[in-house]
């Protein structure tokens, strides 16, 4: 899939099971935002008009109407591109804002306390949408907004970290590779000074 190609190229996530997107009435509302900022902006434009005679004035409102659609289309890609990455060590909420800020906060499934659902209108639970909140340890909540099927979602996050939860790299291994070259080091050592003793031993007899 096209998004998820382009968010590895900003977060390094791999074996990504799962991918929860916004549901697509959010893209709806923010068109339907944009379209009534250009009938107010036409609406001033016609009432300037009508008062002052200038030649640079279609110009201007040309140039701010061209800035709100360059900033709809900014918004569009933003939340086109948010979502929820579940992969095998951790759950990754990926935000972009603006043209070139974004975040990723990572949560370890052994930090994942509780994940809940909630509906606020009664259009959201016809319509089988509503926000996903993350709960951590230490009360830190994430939320991610106006997604579809909630509490599917919610299920399956659940299920993932029954699956997941410590299994990470780190704990199924509990060292790492410098540990294990220090720890062969050692031994190393150990066996050497065995097989001298023992030859000093034979010669005394």
């Amino acid at each position: 899939m096209l998004r998820q190609q382009i968010i590895k190229k900003y977060v390094t996530v791999e074996d990504i099971f799962h991918v929860i997107w916004h549901n697509q009435s959010i893209f709806v509302g923010s068109l339907i935002k944009n379209l009534i900022f250009l009938v107010v902006l036409y609406g001033i434009y016609f009432f300037l008009s009508e008062y002052v005679v200038r030649d640079m004035l279609p110009w201007v409102f040309a140039l701010i109407g061209v800035c709100l659609f360059i900033k709809y289309i900014l918004d569009f890609f933003n939340l086109y591109l948010d979502s929820l990455l579940v992969s095998r060590e951790w759950m990754t909420l990926f935000l972009r804002d603006g043209l070139l800020k974004h975040k990723a906060d990572f949560f370890e499934w052994d930090r994942i306390e509780t994940v809940s659902y909630v509906h606020h209108t009664l259009l959201d639970k016809i319509f089988s949408k509503g926000d996903l909140m993350i709960k951590l340890d230490r009360d830190i909540e994430f939320p991610f907004e106006n997604v579809s099927n909630p509490q599917k979602q919610m299920a399956k996050i659940l299920k993932y970290k029954e699956q997941f939860a410590g299994l990470s790299p780190k704990k199924e291994l509990g060292i790492d590779n410098e540990k294990m070259s220090i720890i062969a080091e050692a031994l190393g050592e150990v066996v050497k000074e065995y097989l001298e003793k023992k030859d000093q031993e034979e010669e005394e007899y």
